[in-house]
């Protein structure tokens, strides 16, 4: 137990250290908010339209869920893996071309490397969370379907869908130590536009 707390406090320090070399903490918080906002919009359309059909499958929503969340969380991963590692590989380019000399295997330079692995970690897995905690109630009729009506678990999934968006707004408000109600409610009030605005549209 004593070693492995030990190597608990040492992987904390370091990732803490890693974290503030790289300037990454920033980052991850955005990342984590901005991704896991669009995982939630595009599940959140899926079920509405579903719905609007008034032919809707719990198969196909769970198919569809998973299959978003994969698509994202790839493209997510990808996407913010190379351009994190575009952009710190010039940074540490031009500091070797400013101070003429390499830096590899500098802490810098690992730093680096640890904030774009963990930054494409981020960017590709707050999405395919914010699906997969929203199509839980679809998982949950889909293995049980005489359990409640289809309809009653997507429109858990919608609530569900709604208050995950108003806790990453009010996340957001406390970042910026401004107003959590207010970022909660800007959130809420989008989420519940596209179910308006889809829901109609489907009609």
């Amino acid at each position: 137990m004593g070693f492995l707390r030990r190597r608990y406090e040492q992987t904390k320090t370091k990732v803490t250290r890693y974290t503030k070399v790289a300037e990454a903490g920033g980052l991850y918080r955005r990342y984590f908010v901005m991704n896991s906002f669009d995982g939630a919009l595009a599940i959140l359309g899926v079920i509405v339209a579903a719905y609007s059909t008034g032919n809707a499958s719990a198969r196909i929503i769970v198919n569809a869920g998973v299959g978003l969340a994969i698509a994202t969380g790839i493209s997510g991963f990808v996407g913010a893996y190379l351009s994190e590692r575009a952009e710190r590989v010039k940074k540490i380019k031009d500091i070797e071309h400013s101070i003429m000399m390499g830096i590899n295997g500098s802490l810098l330079y690992r730093a680096s490397k640890f904030a774009m692995i963990m930054l494409a970690l981020v960017d590709g897995i707050s999405p395919a969370v914010a699906i997969f905690i929203t199509i839980l109630p679809v998982i949950f009729y889909e293995v049980l379907p005489s359990s409640f009506p289809l309809d009653y678990a997507m429109l858990t999934a919608v609530l569900i869908n709604l208050t995950l968006l108003a806790l990453l707004g009010a996340f957001l408000g406390k970042i910026s130590q401004t107003s959590v109600v207010k970022y909660g409610l800007m959130t809420l009030v989008i989420g519940v536009g596209v179910v308006v605005l889809l829901y109609f549209t489907g009609s």
